[in-house]
Formats: structure tokens, C-alpha cells, sequence
């Protein structure tokens, strides 16, 4: 136990608190139980939710009351004068992260001191519960500082989503400023690589697909929706303003591209009830669709006055254009000219096309949900209508809104929501450490006090989040700056018990695969020259070609060309001007090797995003990040490890082979490419022997070949070793 209580001394000695300059002025304070008291303000400490300000009493004595316990007009007051720069917030969090820990370690060591006199435990019992205890014990102590390659790796996977360049990992390693990594955070907070990153868990939990509906209607493109998403996340739009976006759009997806979310549930309007609550409430509602929740305080009629905020709303444009007549006029100027197959009168094509326009977000001002014909509570009838009402936070004064809806949006992003800004910051808590401070994280109690795993640091994370304007890069900003997160990744993983209780305490971020997208685009890093380059367009393409009037298309060519431009919309831009046509984008060893984001998704079930988890878009965060035994053979036999990396075309192949340098060189080159960091002496002597480029016995081959084939032997072992795949 020694060693581990001077551990906790090092890891506290390197917490500093941040004091403002004093500022003495006498004035009337107010507490939040409307207490008052004269005092002088001579300064705060600490940051954000969880500051003190310090008041100088009449008699000389100076206080540090709770920011959090005073009136609102004196939180005000003082925010102007509490530090909102990220190291300090950062600091602030591993306070709390510490101090949680430091509780838990010392109530641990007290139960372990008394299981011997513990009568109520048999021997067996006891053993186990010592077991238990010293292993929690170890995880509650902070783990050693990440060194610079370490952090390096972690970081680019997690906000570019992808592993460093070999000119990037140099670059970094070779710094010797003393700013370099909270420098490289900012610098991939501004980079495209964050937008894909943030794009792949966003398309994740917003089912985002290239066929946009839910159960049909491919021909309805998501490609103007997810450019919206990526803009959204490329200008750090606040994110309750993205989200009012999306529950407030009207008009159709090309025109206005947020109604993508609306129409996503086409047709299912109860479904996108169940999915709004679970994605930004975190609470889990639909068990009331059909009964009293088992386990939650909502009732069925509950759900169903929820669901008529959104009772007025349709996807179904009343246009009164017959599009039906129109695809058969087309249809038959095409069979004149000959451009139908033999036997064919109906171009399918342009029906499916022309369909798609019958799609359009709005409100009828018609309410449409009524309770089930079934219903068999006391507190309603069958089939009876009833008023939206919300059945936690605030009350909702559906007179002040023009429709039910835009009531609903402002209810939900709300910062007076109880559950709004504490879903997205444990999401996004989960998305930098491996594990949310609530889990499951769609399961948010109504009482987070005993819930959440540290109920002060989600409360100071749920502030920080509000004060920053909910911008996500700041969030990240400041987390990314933190001990806790550039600490050594947790060997240990945390056992259902800690996670169910909430006594995994962060002694560092989880020890992680990499996502399906992750691991991709890392390939792509390895085999592209520029992986981010390389991006999916096609939104103003849409809308132009959406809003032809297909009326005024006469001749077969005028409809063949509309309907080749609607094929194109989605192609691949490779740089500012190069449009790389159709599937020979990125080809690499007969491979499509651009970026999963630019990618159409989902992909088939064969693909390798596939294999290694990527969602299939129907359900929300339906990811995985499990092992499997084709995962394994695809990484040794597969055609990306086997004819994509080791490709003569692959960059990182052709940037070994023919680069300057010596073997020892390229050595080098190779770990840093792959690993993020230079390679060990024994390392360095075996791989030396692999790059001895051998004629084995097959068809003779030139010295270059042999070069070529040595390389990419070694790239091909590394990429399958376990320090590649996972975030460490």
C-alpha cells in the first residue's frame, strides 16, 4: 500500500488551482436560498461549476463560498472574473477526477482492513471480496503520464480519426516546445480529418445512410443531409442549435438539408419519438409505446403526450404535381428514340427518381396522434386525442409557438433540460475515455446523484458545456488538455460490477480497439499520400438537378442527361479542382481507398468496415468493436493487408523504396508510419533481416521487386500486431 499512497502524493502535487487577481469590492451578496450578506469579492479559484469565490467578511476574514450556491445575478457577476481558458478547466477536471478517485482508494483500503472481523462473510467470501477489492485498489490509482509517441497516436485516432502521417508523427516528435501537445490539439481541432472523425460517430448515432429513409426509398440521397452534418461540424455549431435545426427544418432534404433527420423515420412517427429521446435526451421510452415503463417514471400516456409535439408534422408533399403522368410522357419520348431495352414502355428509373420528390418536411397543423384503440390505463380512452405536454423539465406554453414542433425543439435543447446537456457531454466523455460516466448511456436516471460515477465532475462537465456555447471542439479542447486523458491507457478493463455501480474511476482512458472507420482510414493514411484530401460532393448537384422542372425535358437527350446527373451526385473530388469520376476514385490495388466518410454507407456486409464492426445505419450506435475470428483472417490473408498495403502504388511503399535514406532509414520510417514511434533495438535487427530482399524461389524477380515485396513483409507484420490495433 506504500507505493501507492506516494503515487497518490505525486499525482496530487501535480494539480494547480487557478486564483484570479484580487478585486476588492464591497457589495450585497445573495445566495440561491435568498440569503444576503455584505462582502468584499477578492477573487475565485478554481474554474467553471465547481469555482469558490472568495469573499472578505466585514470582520476581516476571508471565505470561499460555492459559485454554484449563489443567486443567478451573482453567478453572473462572477463569471467575468473565473479563468475559461482550457488548461484551467482541464486542471479542474482532474481535481475531480482525482479527488473521486482518492475517496474511493481510501474507503476501499477501510473495507479491506475490516473483512477479517466481517462475520457475515465466509471464507470463501472473504478471499473473493480481497480479490476484488485489491484489484479495484490498483485502478484507483492514477496511471503514469502517456509519452509523446503514445500521446501522439491516441490523439490523432481520436480527433482525425486516424493514425499520424510519417511527415506529421516526425514532426511532433521532433518539437521541443513546451506548448506541443495542447498545440496539436488545437491544430486537429480545425483540420477536415476532425470533421470525418466526428461525421463517423454522428452518422452512427443519427442512422445516417446514403438511401435516407429507413426501410426503403433508395433513391431519396442523404448526400445533401450529410454534407450539412460535416459543415456543422467543420463551423463548430453550437450543438443545441444543431439539433434545434434538425426537429425544426421544413421543406425537402435538397433545399433544406437538416429535414434529413425528420425524414430518416419516414413514416414512422412514433419511432422518431423513441429515437429523439434515446439520441439527445439519453432516456430510453420505448417500452411506454406500448405499456407503463417497467423501470422508468413515464407512463404510456406519457409517451403519447410527448409524441404529438410532433403530431402536426408530415413527410408527404401536397404538390398536387402527377408525377405518375409525367414519368410516362418521358417514358414514351425515351421508347421513341430507342432509349427503353427491348420490351420495356415504363422507365422505372425516372419513377423511382421523380418519387422521391413526394418527400417534404411540414406542418400540417393537423394533430394526427391519438391514443391506441387498446389503451387500458384509467387516465384515458382509446383512440382519444390528447395535448402535448412534457412529462420532466419545464413546463411548455404551446401558446408562444406558431406549431406544437418548434415548442418541442426549444424544450429539448433547453440548458434548463435536466437531460439534454448532461446526454451529450457523457457522450462525448465516452468518446474520448471508452466508458461514460453514466452507462448505458441511453439509460440517464432521472436522479443523476448517485448515478453517475462522479456526480460533481458530470455536473461541472454539464456547466462547462453551457458556458462554452456547446461548441464540441471546445469540449474537446479542454478534455484532450487534461492529466486524465494523456495518462497511460487502463490495462485492466473495468468488470460489469464497476461499470453497473459506477466505480471505474479514470485512472486513464479504457484500453480500445480501433472503430471499423478507425482502422480503415488508418489504412488509408498508410496507402494515400493525402488521406484527407480525398472528400464526397454532391449537395449543390443535388438541388439542382432536384429542382429541374421535368416538364420542360422534351427531347430523349434532355432526359438521359437528367438522369446521368443524378447518377453523379456523391462522386469523389480529389483536391480543389480534380473530380475523380465514378469507382475509379482512390483505386489502390484494386481497392476504393479513401476515407470511410466519403464512403456510401452502410457498406455490404463483406465489406472490411463490415467485418470490423461498422454500423448497418438501422439501429442507433449499433457499432461494434468485438473481436472475431474473421476479423483476424482478413488482417493475415485479406486483400487490404495482402494486396492494398504492400501494393507497389501504396505511398508509404513508394515512399521506402524510393526514398533517400538507408535501411536503418527506412526502418525508422516504417514504425514511425505504422507504430507512431521509432523502433527498438531488437526490433530494428529483425526487421532489418526481413527488408534483406531474398529471391525465394518463385518466378525470378528484379532487385527493385524484391525491395518492394521486403517492405511491404514488414509493414504487412506490423499492421498485425496488437500495439496497431488498438488505441493505447
Amino acid at each position: 500500500m506504500k507505493s501507492l499512497n506516494q503515487h497518490w502524493l505525486t499525482a496530487i502535487s501535480a494539480l494547480f488551482l487557478v486564483s484570479t487577481s484580487v478585486q476588492a469590492e464591497m457589495r450585497e451578496w445573495t445566495s440561491s436560498d435568498g440569503k444576503k450578506l455584505e462582502a468584499e469579492f477578492v477573487g475565485t479559484s478554481g474554474a467553471g461549476a465547481t469555482a469558490l469565490v472568495k469573499l472578505k467578511m466585514p470582520n476581516g476574514t476571508t471565505v470561499s463560498y460555492p459559485i454554484s450556491k449563489l443567486s443567478a445575478d451573482d453567478r453572473v457577476f462572477v463569471k467575468s472574473s473565473l479563468p475559461d481558458d482550457p488548461m484551467a478547466l482541464a486542471a479542474e477536471i482532474d481535481k475531480l477526477v482525482l479527488n473521486n478517485m482518492k475517496k474511493s482508494y481510501y474507503g476501499l483500503r477501510d473495507e479491506f482492513v475490516a473483512i477479517p472481523q466481517n462475520t457475515e462473510l465466509t471464507n470463501a467470501e472473504k478471499a473473493k471480496r480481497r480479490a476484488e477489492i485489491e484489484r479495484e485498489m490498483k485502478m484507483c490509482v492514477p496511471n503514469d503520464m502517456t509519452n509523446d509517441s503514445q500521446f501522439m497516436r491516441r490523439i490523432y485516432l481520436d480527433l482525425a480519426g486516424r493514425i499520424p502521417t510519417y511527415d506529421e508523427a516526425e514532426r511532433f516528435l521532433e518539437s521541443r516546445s513546451a506548448t506541443k501537445r495542447a498545440d496539436l490539439i488545437n491544430e486537429l481541432l480545425e483540420t477536415e480529418a476532425f470533421s470525418m472523425r466526428m461525421f463517423n460517430y454522428f452518422s452512427d448515432l443519427l442512422r445516417v445512410r446514403d438511401s435516407l429513409v429507413m426501410g426503403g426509398g433508395g433513391q431519396l440521397k442523404a448526400t445533401a443531409y450529410i454534407e450539412w452534418i460535416k459543415s456543422s461540424i467543420r463551423d463548430d455549431k453550437p450543438y443545441d442549435q444543431f439539433v434545434r435545426e434538425m426537429l425544426t427544418a421544413e421543406g425537402t432534404v435538397w433545399d433544406n438539408p437538416a429535414t434529413g433527420y425528420m425524414v430518416t423515420d419516414n413514416g414512422m412517427r412514433l419511432c422518431n419519438v423513441s429515437n429523439t429521446f434515446t439520441v439527445f435526451l439519453g432516456t430510453e421510452i420505448t417500452c411506454a409505446q406500448c405499456h407503463d415503463h417497467p423501470f422508468e417514471q413515464v407512463k404510456q400516456i406519457d409517451f403519447y403526450r410527448m409524441a404529438s409535439f410532433l403530431g402536426e408534422y408530415d413527410t408527404r408533399a401536397r404538390d398536387g404535381m402527377n408525377y405518375r403522368a409525367e414519368v410516362e410522357r418521358m417514358s414514351k419520348v425515351l421508347l421513341d428514340a430507342g432509349k427503353l431495352r427491348p420490351n420495356t414502355v415504363f422507365d422505372n428509373r425516372l419513377n423511382l427518381i421523380l418519387g422521391t420528390k413526394r418527400t417534404k418536411v411540414s406542418d400540417t397543423g393537423r394533430q394526427v396522434v391519438e391514443l391506441p384503440h387498446d389503451y387500458k390505463y384509467d387516465n384515458g380512452e382509446p383512440n382519444q386525442q390528447v395535448a402535448p405536454a412534457a412529462y420532466f423539465g419545464d413546463t411548455v406554453n404551446l401558446e408562444k409557438y406558431p406549431n406544437p414542433r418548434l415548442a418541442f425543439a426549444d424544450w429539448l435543447t433547453s440548458p434548463g433540460n435536466p437531460r439534454f446537456t448532461v446526454n451529450i457531454v457523457n457522450r462525448l466523455w465516452k468518446l474520448a475515455f471508452g466508458l461514460g460516466q453514466i452507462e448505458p448511456v441511453d439509460n440517464i436516471p432521472g436522479h443523476l446523484d448517485g448515478q453517475a460515477e462522479n456526480y460533481e465532475l458530470l455536473k461541472f462537465l454539464e456547466q462547462m458545456m453551457v458556458d462554452q456555447g456547446y461548441s464540441i471542439k471546445d469540449f474537446f479542447r479542454v478534455v484532450c488538455n487534461t492529466q486524465t486523458y494523456q495518462r497511460k491507457s487502463e490495462n485492466m478493463s473495468p468488470t460489469l460490477t464497476q461499470i453497473d455501480n459506477g466505480s471505474y474511476h479514470f485512472p486513464g482512458p479504457i484500453l480500445r480497439r480501433m472503430s471499423a472507420e478507425q482502422l480503415w482510414d488508418s489504412m488509408v493514411t498508410l496507402t494515400t499520400a493525402n488521406p484527407d484530401e480525398m472528400v464526397s460532393r454532391g449537395a449543390v448537384e443535388y438541388r439542382e438537378v432536384m429542382n429541374v422542372d421535368v416538364t420542360e425535358l422534351k427531347t430523349a437527350d434532355q432526359i438521359e442527361d437528367f438522369k446521368m446527373r443524378f447518377s453523379r451526385i456523391g462522386n469523389i473530388t480529389g483536391g480543389e479542382s480534380t473530380m475523380m469520376m465514378g469507382a475509379d476514385a482512390g483505386r489502390i490495388g484494386g481497392e476504393r481507398m479513401v476515407r470511410a466518410s466519403e464512403m456510401p454507407a452502410p457498406q455490404p456486409p463483406g465489406h472490411f468496415l463490415r467485418m470490423f464492426g461498422q454500423s448497418d445505419k438501422t439501429l442507433i450506435e449499433n457499432q461494434s468493436t468485438h473481436g472475431s475470428t474473421p476479423q483476424v483472417m482478413a488482417l493475415l490473408n485479406g486483400s487490404i493487408t495482402n494486396k492494398v498495403l504492400t501494393s507497389p502504388d501504396a505511398y508509404l511503399i513508394k515512399e521506402i523504396a524510393y526514398g533517400d535514406g538507408k535501411k536503418g532509414d527506412k526502418i525508422d520510417k516504417i514504425f514511425l508510419s505504422v507504430l507512431g514511434r521509432y523502433p527498438y533495438p531488437h526490433e530494428k535487427r529483425a526487421a532489418a533481416s526481413g527488408l534483406r530482399a531474398r529471391n525465394d524461389g518463385e518466378t525470378p524477380r528484379s532487385d527493385e521487386e524484391k525491395e518492394i515485396a521486403a517492405i511491404g513483409d514488414v509493414i504487412w507484420a506490423l499492421v498485425n500486431t496488437r500495439e496497431f490495433i488498438f488505441v493505447q
